[in-house]
């Protein structure tokens, strides 16, 4: 029985009230206050200076895009403006390649007329002085055709003609 009345005593002592978890008390007052004190400090040495530094890069990074954009822009713009121009150089240089093109056909058909002309001319030219020289030939050769014709006969038949 001794047992039985330890046993049931120290089940009724079991079955008090455990402790709370959480103790309400004053102390509670205190780590709330610690919480504001260090969510201040906090606030104004942590996270505003680091908000502030991510708006900031922000804005720098949204800058660099706008500057790089513009500038791709620009880039874009000068290509074509250059390709536009190496187009136009590039037409205006064939232009002026046709023109000296037929320009030195011109000057080679003026040339080659001018040396055909030349030529013609200098044959022209000799063919005259071979006509008067074979002209001149034939008359020496008429003159002295009469005595030499005299003299070889005169050898042939052996007398005088």
């Amino acid at each position: 029985m001794t047992l039985q009345v330890l046993l049931l005593a120290a089940s009724e002592g079991a079955e008090e009230k455990a402790p709370p978890v959480i103790d309400i008390d004053g102390t509670v007052l205190l780590q709330f206050g610690i919480f504001l004190a260090m969510f201040f400090v906090l606030s104004e040495f942590l996270w505003k200076p680091y908000l502030k530094m991510r708006t900031e890069r922000a804005h720098r990074i949204e800058g660099a895009e706008k500057t790089a954009a513009e500038a791709a822009a620009r880039a874009e713009q000068l290509e074509r403006e250059f390709k536009e121009k190496m187009g136009k150089a590039r037409q205006s240089a064939e232009e002026e390649r046709l023109r000296l093109s037929n320009e030195g056909r011109l000057r080679e058909t003026e040339l080659l007329a001018s040396a055909r002309d030349r030529a013609q001319s200098r044959v022209r030219a000799t063919r005259e002085q071979v006509n008067r020289q074979v002209e001149q030939a034939q008359a020496e050769l008429l003159e002295r055709a009469d005595g030499l014709s005299r003299l070889l006969a005169g050898r042939l038949l052996g007398r005088e003609v």
